[in-house]
């Protein structure tokens, strides 16, 4: 087995199904808006491991992203990681000062000094745009810049970044992929409101970002901008509440420069601290797992999930993941009998006429706790008793449990 290690580090943001490649497991470790002139910094990069390869995710160095202060501050703590970087913008990298313009200190650092023709595979992508992606083992990475779409220091095209995106996707073969940016779709301090890259709302009448990404089957994205630490239950195509079948999203904006007070409880929110620290992954070809860890290097979150091309676990095998016979009301242990088989409403072992009968019976309603047993499409139920439920019942006519 191929043994690949990986950090990734979250400056104030951070790190369909497709053919498997290889067993490659990718460990990954990060934190966001890294360096000032305090130590915070210094503390959190003592967090990472020696030979672990790290992404970045915006304001690695404050207030402004001039090539000095790069290499006066960042360079002393996180810079030692330089070489096996890939980061994405921030706002503060983006300031338009006097000694930097459209993120240049920023290029200038990570690509090198007058960079101007980069490509793609340079370390922070071309100059003037900051998108870019690559592959590691069995995951698919993409960096994308939350500077262009109306920010005060928009200097991109943000059309140019969503056709790009557009194709990246449409060419990736792994299996799983992550992407990562700075602005993170929901904001849980007062300091920041939600999605000011604007990647979740409209945009010119087409898809914005975050739906892109759920078309394409991203699994995970990683945010910073918040000095905080959040993860959040998958995410819908709307970009603003749960869906099992979702991205799942996380904001590590604890990278060492100071901390925002948790003050909100956004949808799906599953646990939330401010403190300084870094995220460590494992990268699996079809599943990840996860742990925070603070300046003492202690484990404050851990958990674990599935890749979105793995099919949800069907305990019982009756078509039906666990997770949507937990939404419809049905056993997921159980796949015939009383409340087993979310196909036989009425509980008779078939599904007949006497359940299309019930369907009907309360077309166009909403799912409540007294409806939800006849919302049984699509996967997950969508909340509302119609037409593709009547087409899951009519597909199983006649069948037995």
């Amino acid at each position: 087995m191929r043994r690949i290690i990986f950090v990734a580090i979250v400056a104030a943001g951070l790190f369909g199904p497709a053919p498997r490649s290889e067993a490659a497991i990718t460990i990954a470790a990060g934190a966001g808006d890294i360096s000032s002139s305090g130590s915070g910094d210094n503390q959190t990069a003592a967090l990472v491991p020696a030979d672990a390869q790290l992404i970045s995710i915006g304001d690695h160095q404050y207030p402004d992203g001039c090539l000095d202060a790069f290499n006066a501050n960042y360079q002393n703590s996180w810079g030692a990681f330089k070489s096996r970087t890939r980061p994405a913008i921030g706002n503060h990298d983006s300031h338009d000062t006097s000694c930097s313009v459209d993120g240049n200190g920023y290029f200038d650092y990570f690509n090198g000094v007058g960079s101007g023709t980069c490509d793609y595979t340079c370390r922070a992508g071309r100059r003037g745009e900051g998108w870019y992606s690559y592959n590691i083992g069995d995951w698919h990475f993409i960096a994308l810049n939350s500077e262009c779409n109306g920010t005060s220091y928009d200097f991109c095209d943000h059309t140019a970044q969503l056709n790009w995106l557009t194709s990246d996707l449409a060419a990736n073969t792994k299996f799983c992929t992550l992407a990562y940016w700075h602005r993170p779709i929901v904001a849980p301090s007062s300091t920041h409101t939600d999605d000011e890259g604007h990647f979740a709302n409209p945009y010119l009448g087409g898809d914005n970002i975050w739906q892109k990404l759920y078309d394409g089957g991203v699994d995970l994205v990683f945010q910073g901008h918040d000095h905080l630490y959040a993860r959040y239950a998958r995410y819908n195509r709307a970009g603003n509440n749960v869906d099992p079948n979702g991205i799942r999203h996380f904001i590590v904006g604890t990278g060492g420069n100071g901390n925002y007070a948790v003050t909100e409880t956004k949808p799906g929110q599953e646990y939330a601290i401010a403190t300084l620290g870094i995220i460590k992954l494992t990268l699996n070809p079809t599943n990840y797992s996860w742990q925070f860890v603070n300046t003492s290097n202690t484990v404050l979150d851990s958990g674990s999930d599935s890749c979105r091309g793995t099919p949800l676990p069907d305990s019982d095998g009756d078509g039906w993941p666990d997770t949507d016979e937990g939404t419809i009301g049905t056993n997921p242990n159980l796949s015939c009998g009383t409340s087993a088989w979310p196909a036989d409403i009425t509980n008779d072992r078939y599904a007949d006429m006497s359940d299309m009968v019930q369907i009907t019976g309360r077309f166009g309603q909403a799912s409540t706790q007294g409806t939800k047993r006849f919302n049984i499409a699509p996967s997950p139920p969508d909340g509302t008793i119609d037409i593709t439920d009547i087409a899951r019942e009519t597909n199983l006519f006649a069948k037995k449990c």
